[in-house]
């Protein structure tokens, strides 16, 4: 089986990659396209837990095998591909926290595949950088007629986006929210904010961005300046486009997120979604959030898979998220190293991976 390893050197291309037998309540998903997140390219780093590994986390496919067990599935269906499987037995589960389940994301090791013979780690429950995935049953969603290119978007950059504008940030009708960093999550944080009647200001550093912000719904555009410091930048924005009610960080850049903190209004929310650096620290202005505020994080944007994927889909298919812009480009496997130079050079929205070629 072919697929992408990253050993902690280089990430290279292999037709060695093994997969072991499915198990009870587990299916075996032949994957048509892989979306490459931002998250992948953080993790390309000597200091992974588990090396060598199969990153990737967004997938859509097709059944090919069901394990024991696995019911209201069929070969040959269409699916996107979730990350979280919280186990529904631990205090945080039983507190309706699955977001903070101990192995909701992958942190439990998990060896799915073999290079030679030796063991390879999986990412994110999904490792969609192989030609062929196990997941648990419970990870997929039927997508029907909605393409791949599309489908593999939901499980991250979609409802990331969506979710970190309507489940984390909450945004209401006549809101003002300001979106730093404007790539495959900020888009859909724009569609998200949007769709609930608010009123959206991008903020990049990449003048190239603003043209696909107001493609997917900004009525404003910041130019961010990279020399500026945060207060500065921050006075800015409130100024011009003040009350600001919510900002969803994107980009995971430490002086972006020292601007969202300061730029909210008496009592507002910063949601944070970008990652950041490896030890990168941010400072919180403590004199203006004693007086009100809220900083909040989770992963995924807070979405509840089971809640949320469904209607995600149903509003891409009928037309109330555009997907299909979102797609820069699809690369064969082979190029895959193209389409991340394209992505760290803000070339691409999202870069798209054809795991069939």
């Amino acid at each position: 089986m072919r697929g992408a390893v990253w050993d902690g050197r280089e990430l290279f291309v292999t037709d060695r990659l093994d997969l072991r037998p499915v198990g009870v309540g587990e299916v075996r998903v032949q994957v048509l396209r892989s979306g490459i997140c931002h998250t992948d390219l953080s993790m390309m780093t000597p200091h992974l837990p588990q090396l060598p590994i199969v990153l990737g986390h967004e997938a859509a496919g097709e059944v090919v095998e069901l394990g024991e067990g696995v019911e209201g599935w069929s070969i040959g269906d269409r699916v996107a591909v979730g990350t979280q499987t919280p186990c529904g037995i631990c205090r945080e589960c039983l507190r309706a926290e699955p977001h903070n389940c101990d192995i909701n994301w992958g942190f439990a090791p998990n060896f799915p595949f073999l290079l030679d013979g030796a063991p390879v780690a999986s990412f994110a429950n999904v490792s969609s950088f192989a030609g062929e995935i196990l997941v648990k049953a419970s990870q997929l969603f039927a997508v029907d007629d909605l393409p791949p290119e599309e489908g593999a978007l939901i499980g991250c950059a979609v409802s990331t986006g969506v979710c970190a504008s309507r489940v984390l940030g909450r945004v209401r009708a006549d809101d003002t929210v300001v979106v730093f960093g404007i790539g495959g999550i900020g888009v859909n944080a724009i569609q998200g904010a949007r769709g609930m009647g608010a009123r959206v200001i991008a903020v990049d550093a990449n003048p190239g961005k603003e043209a696909v912000a107001r493609q997917f719904g900004a009525t404003d555009f910041v130019l961010a300046e990279t020399t500026q410091d945060a207060p500065t930048g921050a006075a800015a924005l409130a100024q011009v486009y003040g009350p600001i009610d919510v900002v969803i960080e994107c980009s995971g850049a430490v002086t972006a997120i020292e601007t969202a903190l300061r730029c909210i209004k008496r009592g507002g929310r910063v949601v944070l979604i970008g990652m950041s650096r490896p030890g990168a620290l941010a400072s919180l202005p403590l004199d203006g959030f004693v007086m009100g505020g809220e900083v909040i994080a989770t992963m995924n944007g807070g979405a509840l898979p089971d809640r949320d994927y469904p209607e995600l889909i149903a509003q891409a298919r009928d037309g109330r998220l555009n997907l299909a812009d979102q797609v820069s480009g699809v690369w064969p496997l082979d190029q895959i190293a193209e389409a991340i130079a394209a992505l760290k050079a803000g070339e691409v929205t999202r870069a798209l991976v054809d795991m069939t070629v």
